[in-house]
Formats: structure tokens, sequence, C-alpha cells
């Protein structure tokens, strides 16, 4: 436990609400919430407490500040703790689950490796694309446990330096950028997507990723160019394929049935999360629209987990003692955000917020839209991608309409840069964990980070101005 932190949050909170107190025309509930924000804010990005425990403030203070009815203020303030978005998430990690207990990422790992041949780089390549797939779909923390074991198998026919940290940053670092192209990928995108849905705006799942996917493929090329080719080019270095691989390989040709129905039903779900809004576009006006129309993403992805609990008969893809392993803190993350952005919302706290950024108004929007993905990166350095999104998306949100920027567009780059934290070992758990192999130094990470922190600074706001109001408005 951080003992410095532990007690400046609290401390700083009453302190704020004494000052805001003191401007009359401020409202009391909104001086309230912006302290209990700041509170969290502070133990999110210091974490004196677990992070879970953060989150369940909300559900602590709310009640007791008078925002709610008193009858109902508990149920209130609970009530986003199981927000849709949960469950959508929820039945993310189950797909992940089933995936990683059948072993069909480490086929897909053997196919890429046997593209790559011998040649390190395109090694290295293979590894980012692999990793970067799969954290489209499951926990980017647990996308690089899967990656390290095989990566740790390469490294060692080689020792190569430059290899070495090549691989193992390029795997964290792909991690990261991968959870962004699908709105199941990342906690971020999954607490934006409650977000909006609360406030009456959605942006879909193949809407989204036609934002983020330019976004994914032009940081995934860019990191491995800048490490590979210019930070610590090998020189034309070939790599040993073990042989128990090409082993391995030569004996998974055949698909088990957990492994076909896992395909299915992961094959399925993605189908149905990216082709819903177009079907029911197409189903308008006819009586199968308002009967499909409640099958949204959390149900999908519910659905999908329920699918793997019971087929195929008699030996299920997943068992109840799998989804044990769910982190379930996460979800407690998302409501701990969710219940903290509808206090500000109740209590005119994002008004107040955006009389604060009246005097912003007349920049240029690609200037404050810059401006906001650095201070968002810089800040996904100190703090985890959830806690960082889960702080500044409600106050942005109130600012947006000062800063004369469509809320959407702001949020859509607030969440993308959240998930950019690549220079310190602690901005990720994925660089946690390739660190912890101790095969380079803090510097290596620091120097590598900064070009892909760079590269993002300058690739998301223009992407999301140019080809979100297109994908809108298709």
């Amino acid at each position: 436990m951080n003992k410095i932190t532990f007690p400046l949050g609290p401390l700083l909170a009453l302190g704020t609400y004494w000052l805001l107190l003191q401007n009359e025309a401020f409202p009391p509930l909104a001086a309230a919430v912006a302290a209990l924000s700041l509170w969290m804010a502070i133990w999110w990005m210091t974490e004196p407490v677990p992070l879970e425990l953060t989150a369940l403030l909300p559900m602590i203070v709310l009640p007791l500040i008078g925002l709610y009815p008193t009858k109902s203020a508990m149920m209130e303030a609970c009530a986003p703790y199981a927000n849709e978005s949960v469950y959508f998430f929820l039945g993310g990690f189950g797909l992940g689950l089933a995936i990683e207990k059948t072993m069909l990422h480490r086929i897909g790992a053997l196919f890429l490796l046997r593209w790559a041949g011998s040649n390190a780089s395109r090694v290295v390549a293979a590894f980012m694309l692999c990793t970067a797939l799969l954290s489209m779909w499951i926990n980017n923390t647990a996308t690089t446990m899967l990656m390290l074991p095989l990566a740790i198998s390469v490294i060692a026919t080689t020792n190569h330096p430059n290899f070495s940290k090549s691989i193992l940053i390029g795997i964290a670092y792909a991690a990261s950028i991968g959870g962004m192209g699908t709105l199941v990928g990342t906690a971020p995108n999954i607490y934006f997507t409650g977000f909006l849905r609360d406030r009456g705006m959605e942006i879909g799942f193949w809407n989204w990723m036609l934002l983020a996917m330019p976004i994914v493929a032009v940081l995934l090329v860019g990191c491995w160019v800048w490490m590979v080719l210019i930070l610590w080019p090998m020189k034309k270095l070939s790599i040993a394929v073990p042989s128990e691989w090409v082993q391995e390989w030569n004996t998974t040709r055949r698909f088990n049935w957990q492994q076909r129905t896992t395909l299915i039903v992961f094959a399925l779900a993605a189908a149905c999360w990216i082709l819903r809004t177009p079907i029911l576009d197409f189903l308008k006006d006819t009586p199968w629209h308002d009967r499909l129309a409640p099958a949204n993403d959390a149900w999908i992805a519910m659905t999908a987990l329920a699918s793997l609990l019971v087929f195929p008969l008699g030996k299920p893809v997943l068992e109840w003692r799998d989804v044990d392993r769910i982190p379930w803190g996460v979800l407690l993350l998302f409501g701990g955000g969710l219940s903290l952005s509808n206090a500000i919302t109740k209590s005119d706290l994002d008004k107040q917020i955006g009389i604060a950024a009246a005097g912003l108004q007349g920049i240029p929007e690609w200037l404050l839209l810059t401006a906001v993905v650095l201070l968002v990166v810089a800040i996904s350095e100190m703090a985890s991608n959830v806690a960082t999104a889960t702080t500044m998306i409600p106050i942005l949100m109130g600012a947006a309409g000062a800063m004369q920027i469509e809320p959407i567009v702001l949020l859509s780059a607030t969440v993308l840069a959240s998930s950019c934290g690549f220079m310190m070992p602690v901005a990720t758990p994925p660089n946690t964990l390739v660190f912890a192999q101790k095969k380079f130094p803090v510097k290596d990470m620091l120097l590598a980070g900064f070009g892909v922190n760079l590269l993002a600074i300058l690739v998301i706001p223009p992407a999301v101005m140019w080809i979100l109001p297109k994908v809108l408005s298709r």
C-alpha cells in the first residue's frame, strides 16, 4: 500500500469540496461528485489500494450525499454495476477462455511461424500480428501471457539482444494495439460503449472496426518498423524454429470437437456483432426488426458464453470452474466508472465542466483533439488504461460542448489514446510482463515507447476527425 497517496485521496477530495463551495454559484451536489471524482482519480493512478476497491467508492459514497432519493439511493448507485456492458465483456472473456483452453491460439501462432520462416524480422512480425489478432478478442494481459512462452522458446535458440527485446516489447505493444480494434478487445472500449449507450448514443461493432482498424494497422506496422528496422536492426539474423514446434504443427492438422465448436461459436458471435446493424437496417419496417432489436452486443456475448458451456453435448468446451478464472475485478471497474459518470450527469457537474471549458472556444478542433490525445497518453503512462478512460471520459463529455467538438469524436479519440501507454514498464500489464523477463533495460522500453506514443499522437486525431463522421453517416 502506498502510505502517502492513501490519505492524499480523501484529504484532497475534502479540500476540493470546501473550495468549490466557496463559489455560491457552484451546486453543492456537483461539488461533492467532483470531490469523489478526484479521490477516485488519485487512487486509480497511484494504486494505494486495489483498483477494484476504488471502483466500489461510488457505491459507498453516493447514497450518503443526497444525490438520489433516499429510498432508492443505494439501488441507483449500484445499478451501473449490472450495466449490460459488464455482460458484454463477460461474454468476451468467455470466448477468450475457450480459445485458450482449446489451444487454438497456439495453432494460429504455429501457422504464422511457418509463414515467417527463419528470418528474424519476419518472426517478430509474425508474433506481433498473432498477438494483435488475439488481443482483438482476448484481454491484452491474457494474450501476452499466452504468447510469452512461445517467445521465450524462440529467444532461447539465438539469445541475440536485438531480437530478444524486439520480440518481447513487440508482443506487449501488439497486445495493447490489437485490443483497440474491437469493442470487446479491451476494457476502455467496453466502458466507452456503456457510457455512450447511457446517454442515448451508440457506435456499432462494425462501425468501430472501420474507425479503429486503420489506426491499429498504422500503429502495428509503425511499431515494427521503428523497432526492427530503425532501433534494433538484425541484419539478416536467422532463427531456428524448435523442432518440437514442427512436430506439433504436423500433429494438429485436424481439429477436435471442442476446437470446432469454439471456432463456430466465435465466428457466429463475430458475424453477429459486425452484421447486427446492417441486418436491422435491412429488416426495417418489418415485424422481424422489433423482434430482433433487443438482441444487442451484450446479448450476443452472453449467448456465445452460454453456448460454450453447453456444447458439444456431454463434454462442453467450458465448464463452470473455467468461468471462475474470469477477472471479475475488471467488471467491478466498469461498474464503478459507470456509476461515477452517472453521478456526474445527475449532479450537473458536467455542465460546470462545460462552463469552465468555455475559454477553449475558437481554438481549432484538430489542435484541441491533439492536446487531449497527448494528455490522455501521458496519463496512461501512470495509470491503467481502464482507470484513464473512466477518469477522463466523463470529464471530457462535459467539456465537449464548450470545445465545440462532437462528443462522440472527442470520446473516441480519448478511449483510443487511453490504450497507448507504451513507455513505462508499469503502464500496462503487458509491459510489466515482458519487462519481468529481464532481457532489456528500462531505457529500451522508454525509447521504443516514445516512438510509438508519438505515432499515436500524430495518427489518432486526424483519423478520428476524418473517418468517424463518414462511418456514422453510413
